[in-house]
């Protein structure tokens, strides 16, 4: 019987370690038509991240990019959890805190709409001029921000090369 435990725990710690040395998705070149301009990566991009939830999210990785052409804008706000679950706990607290009416340090969010595409679950809303769609993909939380005029390309190009 405390064999039996002990390889289950074994088997525990292989998949934990397994999981967090996954590499993040690459930060994609293009979205939408728009090119990166720039990034930030790490703790500088968890520090923004932060910065705009209003409190520390426990993240390992993430990334934020920004892509610009003629004036239309597109952001790409990506974190990595330690763990599936607690991607998906975040990912909740985000959904339930936008259906209450709550804001972050830059504004309210409004219009929430959820769909299933591609076999995600994935979430939009209105905000501060763009269009904002958001989703989880194992321990990964992905959030672009998008003017509406490029919006729905963005949204394509980010599920396809954010799984």
């Amino acid at each position: 019987m405390i064999r039996r435990a002990a390889r289950g725990w074994i088997f525990l710690a292989l998949a934990l370690l397994l999981a967090a040395c996954a590499a993040p998705p690459p930060i994609p070149s293009a979205l939408g038509g728009l090119p990166r301009t720039h990034t930030l990566q790490g703790g500088d991009a968890l520090r923004e991240i932060n910065r705009l939830h209003g409190k520390s999210i426990p993240s390992r990785d993430g990334f934020v990019a920004h892509y610009e052409r003629d004036g239309a804008v597109a952001m790409l706000y990506v974190s990595r959890a330690y763990l599936g679950p607690i991607a998906r706990w975040q990912l909740s607290r985000m959904v339930a805190g936008i259906r209450r009416g709550a804001s972050n340090a830059e504004g309210r969010f409004t219009h929430l709409k959820a769909r299933e595409q591609d076999g995600l679950a994935l979430y939009s809303a209105l905000g501060l001029g763009q269009i904002h769609y958001f989703y989880r993909s194992e321990a990964t939380i992905v959030w672009l921000a998008a003017d509406p005029e490029v919006a729905r390309q963005a949204l394509a190009d980010t599920v396809r090369l954010m799984r």
